[in-house]
């Protein structure tokens, strides 16, 4: 045996070499598992469940409106009745909201795999004063001056409800079809104390109730797609509509941001816009724009 002892650091070398190449291919041999990708928020929408969101949110549109209604006891317009008041307006935010009696603004979503159903309703009352100046034809094609100051009630509410079939969804971003009705009634109450000429010696005054009502069939797009981070994103939407006294759009798009527990603040530009309505409806055209802001909350 002593003639080994020369040999114990060649074989104590050897031994350890072998079992650091045996550990090094146990270790190859047994790969390290791999790292799960976090769902998004579209792959959490898109996972078979039914996923419920409402959103509250707030437009501050500007409202423009091209609009006639008639007065009793005018001069008529070659006695085919009344002769209407016509004129234009546009309402800021600043100018209406202080007018407001009630108003609620209120969105929701409930979604199942690549079908959903979405809604949006918006109610207004409101009442106001205000001084219309106009000119009505007079003998030879004249024209002479009219002055009405008014009192108006204001109660109107604009709802649609649709549902939406997925045309694309990835990890980012989504594109659907929707179809479904809007629905726009109005009723308007003017108290109205009218002064013909300049002179005012035809003065009528009274009180009148219209009502407006549009009912449209709307089809169109809407989707959202995300940035790599999954919380920046931009949500999209417009359709077009078709009614029997009107035609109809709406279209909107801006940002959101989605947080860890599933619920998205957004910023949106959103327009609606009516045209198109009989030559006897009291609004010829009506368009809404401006800002939006809403939080969705999940049920």
């Amino acid at each position: 045996m002593n003639c080994l002892k020369p040999l114990y650091p060649i074989l104590v070398g050897v031994l350890a070499f072998a079992a650091n190449a045996s550990v090094g291919c146990s270790q190859e041999a047994t790969p390290a598992p791999a790292e799960t990708s976090r769902p998004t928020f579209i792959d959490r929408q898109y996972d078979g469940k039914t996923h419920v969101m409402v959103a509250p949110y707030l437009w501050g549109a500007t409202v423009k409106a091209d609009y006639q209604f008639p007065i009793p006891r005018l001069p008529r317009r070659h006695h085919a009745g009344p002769t209407p008041v016509t004129g234009a307006v546009e309402v800021g935010p600043s100018q209406y909201l202080p007018k407001l009696n009630s108003a609620g603004m209120l969105a929701f979503d409930a979604r199942n795999g690549d079908f959903d159903v979405f809604g949006d309703a918006i109610y207004l009352n409101a009442s106001t004063s205000a001084t219309i100046f106009s000119n009505i034809s007079g003998p030879l094609g004249r024209q002479i001056p009219l002055t009405v100051d008014g009192n108006a009630h204001l109660s109107t509410a604009i709802w649609e409800l649709a549902g939406g079939f997925s045309l694309f969804h990835s990890h980012d971003a989504d594109l659907s079809m929707i179809l479904g009705v809007r629905e726009f009634p109005m009723t308007l109450n003017v108290d109205y104390a009218a002064t013909v000429g300049k002179r005012g010696l035809i003065a009528p005054s009274g009180s009148l109730t219209t009502s407006d009502y549009t009912n449209d069939v709307i089809w169109g797009i809407r989707g959202r797609a995300f940035f790599d981070n999954d919380r920046l994103y931009v949500p999209y939407y417009f359709d077009v509509g078709q009614g029997t006294n009107n035609q109809t759009w709406e279209a909107y798009a801006g940002g959101g941001y989605a947080f860890d527990h599933g619920q998205t603040i957004v910023a949106l530009w959103r327009a609606l816009n009516y045209n198109g309505f009989p030559p006897i409806a009291n609004v010829q055209k009506m368009s809404l724009a401006g800002p939006l802001l809403g939080y969705t909350f999940n049920l």
